[in-house]
């Protein structure tokens, strides 16, 4: 079906498009599977890298792999795609999911309408024009009606400024944009510098190789094992009966997951039950452990102390010196308060002779040397510097775009005390500037928010073209009502209060960035049917004309 664009004013020497998408990862890819082949609208994606996969492209260090189940981290739009495709392992590597979305992408015929290797530095609304102007890095320009991006949660790196980080004569390489061909550790002495989910991917796939790892902890994580594997054959084929029930169930779990309650709750339960509960979890491994044990740790904190507590046992029980063991084990601050990571041989790895680790918040790093890194407790002598430090999260990879939208102003300014945005959706002031699990919107299992909130997009852009309507742009007072009402929620509960603000969900990890909260804890499944109400009641809080 092809819908008629209302008239717009343009430059006829620059390309025009209904609509231009930034990013060509899982968002990218169905924002314009669903413009292009559903609405008939004209599109144009562009995407930095040279080929597709967005975070899954950059991201190839040694042990990357989801932390959701491959039974919930796809597609489930096409029936055809699902029956066509099914992942190796419970939890799928970075390859695998690349060549997931190439699969997808070629199935589709969706590159075709991608520009490769063209990143987007900047783009201003015209409103006498109606249209953005996109700027891309080589110096081409074309507008667009609708501006929508799907760059990605965690897709802008945090690289410290270390002083003296350009004497250093080895090589420095930051975990999201690892090289394409790889890299070879082997008899290398490595810096690796973070311990968040990242850190604990690479540490145990790096060890084998390299003649010493030198770990340089900030905070200490709870982490809980994988246990990833293959998936056997009858594994795959009771995925495959019950993929449809699968992606229902998800949109009604708190973090679009495919778990299910016990019904209890710590306090409520003697010592013996609930050590058995969490060590049924603990050896399930990943997700489990936080959404199968008890329905009271994220909102009661004596209860999120029993979980902490038999994770800090466990990491005593693996860590055979204790001085290492206590520098891991995490205190004051919440299970689930940091993104919860799940690791292979994580915490097995310290035991090794050529692993050591440095506590940063006893002897944080002074300076890189040219010989490796300085800490005030000494010099460490190394070969690589690994930087896994993260990201500038939820609003850094849009702030990094120029984008400026009525009477010129700049969104990285209107988001200097915080990101503000309706439903994550829109911010007001930036009118057709549409967002693809932006800030304010929940932090969940990936795919199933991308398909939510795209659908929500695509049927918005269906709704204005049917009534003739060429903006939409949020309503200020709604906006601040959302927002509010997300910093609320964040105080409810025991991961999103107290010390637990000080994380990337707070924008904590980046320098100079205001703290506040960018992500919604409300659940997945609340913020569904409330975006599904807003369209259903005509898009209420947003302005159309």
């Amino acid at each position: 079906m092809s819908l008629q664009t209302a008239p717009v004013e343009q430059d006829q020497t620059v390309a025009h498009f209904d609509a231009v998408v930034v990013g060509a990862g899982f968002s990218g890819l169905y924002m314009v599977h669903r413009l292009r082949d559903e609405l008939g609208l004209s599109v144009r994606g562009y995407e930095a890298a040279n080929g597709v996969g967005g975070t899954w492209y950059w991201n190839r260090y040694p042990g990357a792999q989801t932390d959701s189940l491959h039974s919930v981290y796809q597609f489930t739009f096409s029936p055809a795609i699902s029956a066509e495709w099914t992942f190796s392992s419970r939890y799928p590597s970075q390859g695998e999911v690349l060549e997931y979305l190439n699969f997808v992408a070629d199935r589709l015929d969706l590159r075709s309408s991608f520009q490769f290797g063209s990143r987007v530095a900047g783009a201003s609304f015209d409103e006498k024009a109606n249209h953005w102007t996109i700027e891309i890095e080589n110096g081409e320009t074309v507008t667009a009606q609708f501006l929508i991006t799907g760059v990605g949660l965690l897709s802008a790196p945090n690289r410290p400024d270390f002083p003296g980080l350009d004497s250093f004569r080895g090589d420095v390489l930051h975990s999201a944009v690892w090289p394409t061909d790889g890299v070879d550790l082997s008899g290398k002495r490595v810096a690796l510098i973070g311990t968040g989910s990242t850190g604990i991917q690479i540490l145990p796939q790096i060890a084998g190789d390299a003649a010493h790892v030198t770990v340089l902890q900030r905070t200490p994580n709870y982490v809980v094992p994988a246990h990833n594997r293959r998936l056997t054959d009858e594994e795959k084929d009771a995925f495959r009966a019950e993929r449809e029930q699968i992606a229902r169930r998800v949109r009604k779990h708190p973090f679009a997951m495919d778990f299910t309650s016990k019904g209890l709750n710590a306090l409520e339960v003697d010592a013996d039950t609930r050590h058995a509960v969490y060590e049924e979890a603990w050896n399930k491994g990943g997700f489990y452990f936080l959404f199968e044990t008890f329905d009271d740790l994220q909102i009661d904190e004596a209860a999120n102390e029993t979980a902490c507590e038999f994770i800090r046992a466990k990491i005593r029980e693996i860590v055979k010196d204790p001085q290492t063991a206590e520098t891991l084990t995490p205190r004051n601050y919440p299970y689930g308060a940091k993104r919860p990571p799940a690791g292979t041989h994580y915490y097995e790895t310290f035991n090794r002779p050529n692993v050591d680790l440095v506590d940063l918040r006893k002897t944080p790093i002074v300076e890189i040397t040219p010989d490796g890194v300085r800490t005030e407790a000494g010099d460490h002598s190394v070969d690589v510097i690994i930087m896994a430090t993260g990201f500038d999260a939820s609003t850094g990879s849009l702030t990094r775009i120029d984008i400026r939208g009525r009477d010129g102003q700049r969104l990285a300014d209107r988001w200097a005390e915080g990101p503000i945005t309706n439903l994550g959706f829109n911010t007001s002031g930036f009118p057709n500037l549409l967002m693809i699990t932006g800030p304010l919107s929940p932090f969940a299992n990936i795919p199933t928010c991308i398909e939510e909130t795209s659908d929500w997009i695509v049927n918005c852009i269906k709704h204005l073209r049917e009534h003739n309507y060429t903006h939409i742009e949020s309503n200020p007072a709604a906006e601040q009502a959302w927002a509010d009402h997300v910093t609320e929620i964040a105080n409810m509960i025991v991961t999103g209060k107290g010390e637990a603000v000080n994380t990337w969900f707070a924008g904590a990890n980046i320098a100079g960035k205001s703290n506040a909260i960018n992500v919604y804890f409300g659940g997945a499944n609340a913020y569904f049917a409330k975006i599904r109400e807003t369209a259903a009641e005509g898009y209420t809080g947003f302005s159309m004309r």
